[in-house]
């Protein structure tokens, strides 16, 4: 029956029950919507799934696996980094990896990880979820150098120090590094092993076993200490230092000698290593009577005898290290240093005076008499005061660094220059050849010119020669910018360091190329280029440490890479092709 709404409306029963419908269908609707916003929530706040990585660690010389090797997963960028031990099948996995870009190393005794080759440290994407199977860690085999050492009677000698030394290039010049070392046996005979393939030097040096060590030398010269007690110096108590009597000196010794049997480094035989290679590097040592260099060490500047000297000789010019140390008298400046075998060596004395290091060196012949009267100037480093001007200034720059590069093994030296004077002082050896390079500069700028006393010198020619010498550097923003894209041989974008070296005959030492790497895209970017001709290196390493130490890195090079011509404030773009490794061993 129909009823009376309000307004005058008639509503019949069916459309109240069509109305109430509707309403019950919004709130269903309504309560349905609701629930379903956490759940959408819940949705966007869910992790993403971890994934798995596995694979194997195996002998890039035969392919085989080694077993149990510890292995590396590290994130390339941010932090983060897991370890695993692979089994006995070279077999390894990583379970709950989270997304992003990351490096897989692996390490075993007797094997290394080649940095010049990708595969040695291969980078890589994982995805959320994702199961990666079958990725490779390929570690090579080390070398070893062993033998045996003789007397002319054939008899073993035993305590000889066999030193392997890599020949390593400073600023144009040669000097010999560390690399190795082991001490023959009773039967004459050592090993060394781990090596990474290379070139290396051998060399054998007598120990004699009753040799007194040099703190027990020094105190032989000092019969008595005197020293007062806490209560006071009136006590006047004397303390007496016990010392061992001097050790007599041995008939004969047997000179130290470079592979396979000389003392001088120029006719010496680098032994080359693969990967693998065991190699015999025998010696015949020939006793020669024992002799010593008798000289006297002075201030170069007052030519007065100095205080606390030290006086060390080294059988070759290219040797760093600690020497055979001589006994310096206090009083007058004369020095002995004993026990040598005849041949060629270079003396070098230091000592502190007035808050200054003086150092001096004479490379001498010593004869079957030994050597007498070897005079040693000492001189101090020379205080070079100079000034940064930053020519078109955009941003202040808070300190600009300088490093010297000295040549040989001449340590480099660091100088800041602060804002807003940018002042600065370095102390550099009188004479002596430096680089001068700056290390921290912003994006775009380069050292634009170098000049000392008013007179313009390039940066790799820097040579002071008075007790000081004014040098004036400029910095410029306008340096020119390269981009590029590192392509492999299948002409697809790839990882790979990039190296920039000046296109001329003599370009320098490798070790301050500029250097940059290309990422997992190929993209790469050099700012702040000087202009002058250029070539463009891309090699497949890693790292370019391991390369360009070599020697022979410039002569393995050649002319390769792509030639470019640099002018100041311009912007290029290269397209630059992988070099293999291979072209360079």
């Amino acid at each position: 029956m129909p009823r009376t709404g309000g307004a005058g409306m008639i509503c019949t029963e069916t459309d109240e029950q069509a109305r109430m419908a509707i309403a019950h269908r919004t709130i269903l609707i309504s309560l349905a919507l609701a629930a379903s916003l956490p759940a959408m929530a819940m949705a966007d706040d869910t992790p993403p799934q971890p994934a798995t990585v596995e694979g194997s660690v195996i002998n890039i010389q035969n392919s085989r696996a080694i077993p149990r090797a510890t292995v590396t997963l590290s994130r390339v960028k941010g932090l983060g980094s897991k370890s695993a031990r692979a089994d006995g099948n070279g077999h390894f996995i990583f379970e709950y990896v989270e997304p992003g870009t990351y490096r897989l190393m692996a390490e075993h005794r007797g094997f290394f990880a080649d940095e010049r080759r990708r595969e040695s440290q291969p980078v890589f994407e994982v995805a959320a979820g994702d199961h990666i199977r079958n990725m490779p860690v390929r570690l090579v085999p080390a070398a070893i150098i062993s033998g045996e050492v003789q007397d002319e009677y054939s008899e073993p000698v035993q305590n000889v120090a066999i030193k392997l030394l890599a020949m390593r290039m400073r600023l144009g010049q040669m000097y010999l590094s560390p690399a190795g070392n082991a001490t023959t046996d009773d039967r004459g005979e050592y090993r060394i092993a781990g090596l990474h393939p290379g070139k290396y030097y051998v060399v054998a040096e007598y120990k004699p076993q009753n040799a007194a060590p040099e703190a027990i030398k020094t105190a032989i010269a000092e019969k008595l200490v005197e020293r007062s007690q806490p209560g006071g110096p009136s006590s006047g108590t004397v303390f007496k230092l016990d010392v061992v009597p001097e050790t007599a000196e041995p008939p004969f010794t047997y000179p130290s000698m470079f592979y396979p049997a000389t003392g001088d480094f120029r006719q010496a035989q680098a032994i080359g290593l693969n990967p693998g290679d065991e190699v015999a590097a025998n010696f015949l040592l020939i006793s020669a009577p024992v002799v010593s260099i008798r000289g006297r060490v002075t201030n170069g500047m007052t030519g007065q005898p100095p205080k606390g000297a030290s006086v060390a000789a080294f059988w070759t010019p290219y040797m760093e290290g600690e020497g055979m140390p001589a006994r310096v008298s206090p009083e007058d400046g004369t020095f002995e240093i004993r026990g040598l075998a005849p041949g060629s060596y270079t003396v070098r004395a230091n000592f502190n005076e007035d808050k200054q290091t003086y150092e001096g060196e004479e490379t001498i012949e010593v004869g079957n008499q030994g050597a007498q009267n070897v005079q040693i100037a000492a001189l101090p480093d020379f205080a070079a005061a100079g000034h940064v001007t930053i020519v078109e200034t955009r941003n202040a720059i808070a300190r600009v660094l300088i490093e010297f590069a000295g040549e040989g093994t001449m340590p480099r030296v660091l100088a800041r220059a602060g804002y807003p004077e940018y002042k600065f002082d370095a102390q550099l050896r009188p004479q002596r050849r430096y680089r001068a390079t700056v290390r921290n500069l912003p994006e775009d700028y380069y050292l634009k010119s170098l000049a000392i006393s008013g007179h313009d010198v390039p940066p790799d020619n820097v040579v002071v020669s008075g007790t000081r010498g004014e040098m004036e550097i400029v910095l410029s923003p306008t340096g020119a910018r390269i981009e590029g894209t590192l392509l492999d041989a299948k002409e697809e974008p790839t990882r790979g360091s990039i190296l920039l070296m000046p296109d001329v005959p003599e370009p320098g030492p490798p070790d301050l190329f500029r250097r940059t790497s290309a990422d997992s895209k190929g993209k790469f970017t050099l700012r702040g280029v000087a202009p002058g001709s250029y070539r463009l290196l891309a090699l497949e390493s890693v790292s370019l440490e391991t390369e360009i130490n070599d020697p022979d890195f410039l002569r393995t090079v050649g002319n390769q890479g792509q030639a470019l011509i640099v002018e100041e404030n311009g912007k290029y773009t290269v397209a630059l092709k992988l070099e293999s490794s291979a072209n360079h061993n």
